[in-house]
This record gives structure tokens, C-alpha cells and sequence, in this order.
């Protein structure tokens, strides 16, 4: 799975950018702040529909081009040709800018087209699969229970549209159920309107459970492996998954959530919220059996994380059948010789790896010499 070439308008400190990309490794150089990781940020854009940094979408507007008038329209766009063996697609995320009364000074409207026809955020995912390696990814390891949760998402939606459809539903059905506790708890509402939001919580939230139970064993074996190659201490890494709700043999079941849900419905009530079930659970991450979060050093947590992201990218190339584009933002700078090495050896055994850096000595010789070699410079690309 590779990018033959990626449009950009108004994107970022982007105002306007077409570039070619080839396959293999493409090395992306340049000073901070200059766009190296707004242009990952594209790429990963057009295969979630969403950005990987930015909470608010107008973020990722150009602000130069933003209107300053209710009568002014302005746009924003993110385009590519993506290509999985004989199967091509154009996928272009369009962005079109109103005039607002926001901090900002405009709203943003997002429209998402494949070969020309318009399409949902959860019909793009899975179009393009990628990867993205970058120093926040620490936050797997030291970050809330949201965060891992929020990982394990975006990996399997990649990979199974039953699991995105039942996690929107699951969600949808999770703010209903809250909304009602909160009338129940000032006595507008009755608990027997709680049944049919339960039912559907334990469809779903059961479905879940399981997917991600399954995902994170396989990843648990996948980075076995990486961690061994990478850890010179050679400590064990294990992923487990942590259920808010008990089942059968640890993994929960309709009826086990459902008895769960009627166990703190007096809580939930209380507090407006609900307090078991998926959207409360955790994986941990354990070095020599210790949980990293608590425990882990910063180089200890690195080096998880490390294989953590090999072992995801090589379960997507396992379940897709194609190896998914590779984005490194700036991440070698903070190895030392011998893991930035092993690194590149692994990711450039990949049909496309796009990786930036400040500077190109934290790249090995090997490595530069084959590279498609770009500078960054303010919004603009060249070849190096």
C-alpha cells in the first residue's frame, strides 16, 4: 500500500503544495516548525479522517486563508492517490471555512469524497492504512486509560468495520444512557427506562470486549520479538488487556454486563454517568511484570512503545494482506546509534516509509544514500 502523490491547500502552513512521492523511503528534512510533521499529519489525515494532534478541526486551517466576512467562503483540501496492489483510489478530504464569531473567527464544514463520491468519515477508514510513530506515543505508556483505549480504537477500525459500526453504536447508546441517568437523578424519569439502553450497551460493549481482548493478545505476541531485539536489558514485555466488567474465563458476556450494569445502576445514578463497561477499560502494559505506567523509566517506556508500533504495523500488513504506509515523525533523534539502525532496517523492508528529522545525522549513511531526500522549508518542499 503506498501514496503516488499527495495535494494540499490551506492546510497548516501549507497554502499550496503538490508532491510526487515514490515508493520506498522517503526522507523528509528541514527546521522545526517549517511542516515536516504537518505534512505526516496530511497523510494520516486521509487514512482516519481525522488528525492525530489537533482536538479542534479548524486547527488545521491555514489561517491566512480563513474568511473575514459572512460573505467570504473559503476552502482547505487534502487530496492523494493511493494505490493496494491493482486497486487505486482518490481520496480528498475538502474543508470549507464560514465566517463565525468563535475565538477563531470561522467554523469549518468537512466533506470527504472517494473517486468523486461523497462519503462518511467511517466509510474512509480502511481505504489507506498507516502507521504513525511519534515522541507523544509515550502517552501509550504514562497517559490516562483513554488514551490506550483510544489507540486500540483507531488500530482495529483499521482493520474491521463490524467493530467501528458496533463501537458508534455503543457510544451513541452510552450518551443516551447517561442522559437518562441524570433525568432519573432529578426525578423526571423513571428506571425502567434504563432497559433498553442496557440491552444495548451489553450488545455491543460485549463485542467490543472481545475484539480488543483478541487484538491485544496477538499484539502481545507480535512485540515479543521487536522488545527482545531492541531492549538491551532484555526484560519481558507483556500487553493485558483490563475488563471493568468479570466474565466466563475473563471475558465478559451480554449477561455478565447486563448484571453489571443492574449491580451500579444506584451509583450510576448518582454520579450521571455509567461506570462499567468499555469505555472504562484499560490494557496495561507490563515490564518484567510490573506495570510501565507506574513504574517504567522513560527509555524502558520508549522501547515498549517501539515495539509496540512494529508489532501494529506488522498485525495490519498480517489482517490486510498489504503492508500500510509508515510515518516516523521525528523520532529517531532520541535513539541511540544502534536502535536507530535496527529501526530503519525494519521499516524500510516496507513498500513506503516516510520519515522526518531536524537533521540528517540521526539517519545512518545507509540509509540517506537511497533515500528520495527532501527539505522543508516554510510550507514549501524541494529536493535535498
Amino acid at each position: 500500500m503506498h501514496i503516488s502523490n499527495i495535494s494540499i491547500s490551506n492546510f497548516r502552513n501549507y497554502t499550496q503544495l503538490e508532491l510526487n512521492l515514490p515508493e520506498g523511503l522517503t526522507l523528509l528534512t528541514g527546521k522545526n516548525g517549517h511542516g515536516k510533521s504537518n505534512l505526516l499529519e496530511a497523510l494520516y489525515l486521509l487514512a482516519m479522517a481525522r488528525s492525530a494532534r489537533a482536538s479542534i478541526e479548524r486547527e488545521l486551517i491555514n489561517h491566512n486563508s480563513a474568511p473575514t466576512s459572512e460573505q467570504e467562503l473559503t476552502y482547505a483540501k487534502v487530496s492523494a492517490n493511493t494505490h493496494n496492489g491493482e486497486l487505486s483510489n482518490k481520496i480528498e478530504i475538502h474543508y470549507r471555512c464560514l465566517f463565525s464569531e468563535n475565538k477563531d473567527g470561522f467554523a469549518t464544514q468537512k466533506y470527504i469524497r472517494i473517486n468523486g463520491s461523497p462519503k462518511r468519515s467511517s466509510d474512509l477508514i480502511g481505504t489507506l492504512n498507516a502507521v504513525l510513530f511519534t515522541a507523544d506515543d509515550l502517552d501509550i505508556v504514562f497517559g490516562n486509560p483513554t488514551v490506550r483505549r483510544r489507540y486500540l480504537d483507531i488500530l482495529i477500525s483499521q482493520i474491521d468495520k463490524h467493530y467501528l459500526e458496533a463501537l458508534k453504536r455503543y457510544q451513541e447508546a452510552n450518551r443516551h444512557r447517561n442522559h437518562l441517568l441524570r433525568s432519573i437523578r432529578e426525578g423526571v424519569s423513571t428506571q425502567d427506562e434504563l432497559q433498553f439502553w442496557d440491552d444495548q450497551l451489553a450488545q455491543h460493549g460485549c463485542e467490543i470486549i472481545k475484539t480488543r481482548m483478541k487484538v491485544v493478545d496477538r499484539l502481545s505476541e507480535l512485540l515479543k520479538p521487536f522488545h527482545m531485539q531492541l531492549d538491551t536489558a532484555k526484560e519481558s514485555l507483556q500487553l493485558l488487556y483490563r475488563p471493568t466488567i468479570p466474565g466466563e474465563e475473563g471475558t465478559p458476556t451480554s449477561s455478565s454486563i447486563l448484571l453489571a450494569l443492574e449491580k451500579c445502576r444506584a451509583k450510576d445514578i448518582a454520579q450521571g454517568s455509567t461506570s462499567v463497561g468499555p469505555q472504562r477499560d484499560d490494557m496495561s502494559i507490563l515490564i518484567n511484570q510490573n506495570d510501565a505506567s507506574r513504574y517504567a523509566s522513560r527509555g524502558q517506556a520508549r522501547t515498549a512503545v517501539l515495539a509496540l508500533k512494529l508489532a501494529e504495523s506488522t498485525y495490519l500488513k498480517e489482517r490486510r494482506g498489504s503492508e500500510p504506509l509508515l510515518l516516523l515523525d521525528d523520532l529517531l533523534s532520541e535513539l541511540d546509534a544502534t536502535r536507530r539502525r535496527q529501526i530503519m532496517e525494519h521499516i524500510t523492508q516496507y513498500q513506503q516509509c516516510i520519515v522526518t528529522s531536524a537533521e540528517l545525522d540521526s539517519i545512518p549513511n545507509e540509509f540517506v544514500s537511497v533515500a528520495n531526500n527532501l527539505l522543508v522549508d516554510n510550507g514549501t518542499i524541494t529536493s535535498a
